[in-house]
């Protein structure tokens, strides 16, 4: 799984690199781990970056993220850290598809704010941390830039 950065438990684990996942079916999430003496059956649940592997009976919560979503998760943590405004800019071009937020509405960290619509993909914009929205500058239908301000947060 090179380049992905794998934790269980909130740790994070290293992936022997001679172990490999196989899709006995996909659809229904089962799956076999592949080493290089033995194999274990798995039934593989989840989206995203969160996922739920049941291995010999036990439910184990597992995050996968690729190094982009890696570097996303540490800014969002920079600058929920910092105080005063925010500017939450996209990280990729795209076409809005969904702003969920207005001017003077509350949010909580993690929220949905826009939905960013790249390569067929839907990408939720997320707030960094809580606070008040101050502006929206985008609008459902808009096409935005690599780094464009979204809306700003208080």
């Amino acid at each position: 799984m090179s380049g992905y950065e794998v934790r269980i438990g909130g740790e994070v684990v290293e992936v022997p690199s001679d172990w490999r996942l196989e899709w006995i079916e996909r659809e229904s999430g089962r799956a076999r781990l592949v080493g290089p003496d033995r194999s274990v059956l798995v039934v593989v649940e989840g989206h995203g970056s969160e996922w739920i592997v049941t291995l010999a009976g036990r439910r184990i919560p597992a995050t996968v993220r690729s190094w982009r979503e890696r570097q996303l998760a540490d800014s969002e943590g920079a600058a929920a850290a910092d105080s005063g405004p925010v500017l939450v800019k996209a990280t990729l071009p795209g076409l809005v598809v969904a702003v969920r937020v207005a001017p003077g509405e509350e949010v909580a960290a993690g929220d949905s704010l826009v939905t960013v619509e790249a390569m067929k993909m839907q990408n939720e914009v997320r707030a960094p941390r809580a606070g008040r929205i101050l502006e929206v500058a985008v609008k459902a239908g808009q096409t935005v830039t690599t780094g464009a301000t979204l809306l700003r947060l208080e």
